[in-house]
């Protein structure tokens, strides 16, 4: 059963260190049954974040403006600097991501996932962060990402509520990931996606805990 967020969400109101967490990339692959299909989170501050009860994400598909939880994370531990990876299951999903990765995702879900044109948002007793514009059909829009995939830019660390900014990510575009060709879109998801990693400059509380610089190279890119 999805739970229903408090009036807090659609105020926008931001969770305790809600800038912590953000989502880091977002895949709508193209091998069987659309996958992978995936969302990553990443915890960007110096401590451990812990999900509070009623916390998860919403997925608006096409137009929908509903605010009600599609994936439950209550209680989910994302330590610091870590990422967390929620893959769904649907059309085999689970094991199109370990064939495709070679390790499994943090968590599956049945529930429905963006075909690349649907908004995530982030809860926990407000909104953390967003990837699309709310309440907005992505078909069409300069954030779609149909078939390829996008990744927040590693100067962006901090969750932005419901305030979504396309300035900071980069994204494929549609059929980013598409060639036509099961091994060689196979290839190009492994060189363009890398879930449970994610590069990102520390928040400044965290730069004393990465020595001179504060540099936290925890994922590469081309």
């Amino acid at each position: 059963m999805r739970k229903t967020m408090i009036a807090a969400i659609a105020a926008g109101v931001a969770g305790t260190a809600s800038a912590d967490i953000i989502i880091s990339e977002v895949v709508d692959a193209t091998l069987a049954g659309g996958n992978p299909k995936f969302v990553e989170l990443t915890n960007t501050g110096n401590a451990d974040y812990t999900f509070g009860a009623g916390a998860g994400i919403i997925v608006q598909s096409n137009a929908n403006t509903d605010l009600d939880i599609d994936v439950d994370l209550t209680g989910v531990v994302i330590p610091a600097g870590a990422s967390y990876v929620i893959q769904s299951s649907s059309n085999d999903g689970e094991n199109v991501f370990f064939n495709t990765y070679g390790f499994h995702a943090d968590l599956y879900t049945g529930a429905f996932f963006s075909n690349g044109d649907d908004r995530y948002i982030v809860t926990d007793g407000g909104i953390l962060d967003i990837h699309g514009q709310i309440d907005t059909d992505g078909t069409g829009e300069a954030w779609e990402y149909t078939d390829g995939y996008a990744y927040r830019l590693p100067d962006y660390v901090s969750g932005v509520g419901s305030a979504f900014d396309i300035s900071q990510w980069f994204h494929s575009g549609v059929n980013g990931l598409e060639t036509g060709d099961d091994v060689t879109e196979t290839q190009l998801i492994l060189a363009e996606t890398t879930p449970g990693t994610h590069n990102f400059v520390p928040a400044p509380a965290s730069a004393a805990l990465l020595g001179l610089g504060g540099i936290a190279a925890i994922r590469r890119r081309r």
